[in-house]
């Protein structure tokens, strides 16, 4: 047993490397956005309102792409699913999130949309431990609780280098306490 005591410090080490990397659950394919999505009707003072798809292009383009909001640049293939669900044909919880905040505020103007945006950055997300714009920042989309961040924090990057280091670490030190002649 003695002789095979760091091969199998090894072998749990590693396990316990690779356990934060396994997923119980699988993220689904994120579907491209159709040639057209539709408008959101909401009421602002009794007043029906919608947002068009040339308003939610130019949300997108003057909001989302722009790096002064949010720092991630998305595919501009699947953006849209940042407020929309996956079958593009309704909101997902951000973007009644959003759509919330824009009913209290008014028309669906970019000066109106973006403070709606500024509104709702503060909120918690679907994606654990992130509030909507932490989450728009780390490339995650914040209305679905599957989406994972694709930008780390430096802080859980420092993390997990700390624990790969105190792993090994500990192998050398048990390799030498379990190897050392009586």
């Amino acid at each position: 047993m003695k002789k095979y005591m760091p091969a199998i410090i090894v072998i749990l080490s590693l396990v316990m490397i690779m356990a934060p990397f396994a997923s119980s659950a699988s993220t689904p394919t994120l579907p491209p956005a159709p040639s057209s999505i539709p408008s959101i009707t909401y009421y602002h003072n009794g007043t029906k309102e919608s947002v068009t798809a040339s308003n939610w292009v130019s949300f997108f383009t003057d909001v989302i792409d722009n790096r002064t909001y949010v720092k991630y640049d998305f595919n501009l293939s699947t953006q849209y699913l940042i407020v929309y669900d996956l079958s593009y044909t309704g909101m997902n919880p951000y973007g009644l999130q959003f759509i919330q905040a824009l009913s209290t505020i008014g028309s669906p103007t970019m000066k109106n949309m973006t403070q709606a945006f500024k509104i709702t950055e503060t909120e918690n997300s679907q994606v654990k431990g992130y509030t909507n714009i932490e989450a728009l920042d780390a490339g995650a989309y914040p209305g679905f609780s599957f989406s994972k961040p694709i930008v780390k924090p430096i802080s859980t990057q420092y993390m997990y280098v700390g624990i790969i280091v105190a792993i090994i670490a500990g192998m050398i030190a048990l390799y030498y306490v379990f190897n050392r002649k009586k």
